[in-house]
């Protein structure tokens, strides 16, 4: 009966003393942990500002629950999950690539596409019409003869 008492009291103090390792681990996170995990939210009231900028009142609250989360043993991404699922993706810093935010991805690089597809055939454009010959069977003579005929026409009509 000895033994068992004995076994049960050294299994309470194992206990005691891991529950109390356990709880050093569950500190109470650093502003600055708080803080990396803020700036990867947006401000829900004010445009542009991240939350871990914003002195907002709304912004204090959501600190104080990253912090909350942080103490509980999240990871940032879950913090971030956690405030996406109740407010939408959009107070994310970053948009995720999928949904609507889809198109935050693709589109620049589509444009980037494009952009490099013209420039490309306007360069081709421009290296075909400088190496191709002059069509033109008139010598240099034949055209200014022309252009003289043509102003003295004009002159003519203008004069009458």
């Amino acid at each position: 009966m000895r033994v068992r008492v004995l076994v049960f009291l050294a299994l309470l103090l194992l206990a005691t003393l891991g529950g109390g390792i356990a709880d050093t681990s569950a500190q109470t996170p650093s502003p600055d942990d708080i803080n990396r995990v803020a700036k990867q939210l947006s401000c829900p009231t004010c445009a542009g500002i991240n939350v871990a900028d914003c002195p907002t009142e709304t912004c204090a609250q959501w600190r104080a629950k990253i912090g909350e989360l942080l103490a509980a043993g999240k990871t940032d991404q879950e913090i971030l999950e956690y405030f996406a699922s109740r407010y939408g993706d959009h107070v994310l810093q970053v948009p995720p690539p999928r949904g609507f935010f889809l198109g935050v991805w693709i589109v620049p690089v589509l444009a980037i596409l494009a952009a490099l597809g013209t420039f490309g055939y306007l360069v081709h454009r421009w290296t075909q019409r400088s190496a191709r010959p002059e069509t033109s069977a008139a010598s240099p003579e034949e055209v200014e003869d022309e252009y003289l005929r043509r102003v003295q026409r004009e002159l003519d009509t203008w004069w009458k």
